[in-house]
C-alpha cells in the first residue's frame, strides 16, 4: 500500500516543522530590528556684528549676498548648546557651508560637522548633508557619516528654528538627529 503524502503524520510534521523554523527565527527578526537613538542639541546661530558665526564667504558678482540669493556661499561655525539657553552648557560646534542653491531662494544646500566636545562624545563627529528648504518649518537633512562614537552613522536630522531676533540676526535652531544602530 503506498503512502499517502497527504495523511495526518505528514501534515503534523510539516506543520510542526514550520513553528519550529518560526520559533528559531524569531530571536534574529528581533536581533535585526533596528532600536533608533535619538539627539536634541541646540545651534545658537548669529549672522551679523563682530561675533557672527555664519558669513557669507563668496557669491555671484553683482548679486546681494543673501540665504535667499543664488550662489551665495555661507562658512558656519555656531557653538552647540544642551539647551536652547545661550549660556547652556556647550558641547560642541557645528562646522561646515551653506550655500543658496536654488534660482528660487528658497533652499540652502547644508554640508556640515557636528564636532562634539561634551564628555559623552568628545573627539566624535556626525556629518550632515542634504537641501534645507528655507521656508518651511522643519528641514530634514541626511546624516551621512560619523566619527569616533558616530562611526558609520546613518539618519536623518530635522532643524528648526525656534527663537530668532530679526534686529541682531541670532537664532537658536533645533537639531533634532535620529540615528540607527551602527552595524559593524
Amino acid at each position: 500500500m503506498a503512502l499517502n503524502p497527504f495523511s495526518r503524520p505528514t501534515k503534523l510534521m510539516s506543520f510542526s516543522s514550520i513553528l519550529l523554523l518560526l520559533a528559531m527565527l524569531m530571536p534574529l527578526a528581533k536581533a535585526q530590528s533596528p532600536r533608533e537613538t535619538t539627539i536634541v542639541l541646540y545651534l545658537q546661530d548669529l549672522a551679523s556684528g563682530p561675533n557672527a558665526t555664519v558669513v557669507p564667504i563668496t557669491g555671484i558678482q553683482g548679486k546681494p549676498q543673501s540665504f535667499t540669493s543664488f550662489g551665495t556661499i555661507f562658512a558656519v561655525d555656531d557653538i552647540i548648546t544642551e539647551t536652547p539657553d545661550k549660556v547652556s552648557a556647550q558641547i560642541g560646534r557645528a562646522q561646515g557651508i551653506l550655500v543658496a542653491s536654488s534660482l528660487s531662494g528658497s533652499n540652502v544646500h547644508v554640508s556640515m560637522s557636528l564636532a562634539f566636545t561634551n564628555v559623552e562624545y568628545n573627539g566624535s563627529s556626525l556629518e550632515i548633508q542634504g537641501i534645507s528648504r528655507q521656508f518651511e518649518r522643519y528641514k530634514e537633512v541626511s546624516v551621512v557619516s560619523g566619527t569616533g562614537s558616530f562611526r558609520y552613522a546613518r539618519g536623518y536630522a530635522t532643524l528648526e528654528t525656534v527663537f530668532y531676533d530679526n534686529k541682531t540676526s541670532y537664532s537658536i535652531i533645533r537639531c533634532t538627529v535620529r540615528l540607527l544602530p551602527n552595524i559593524q
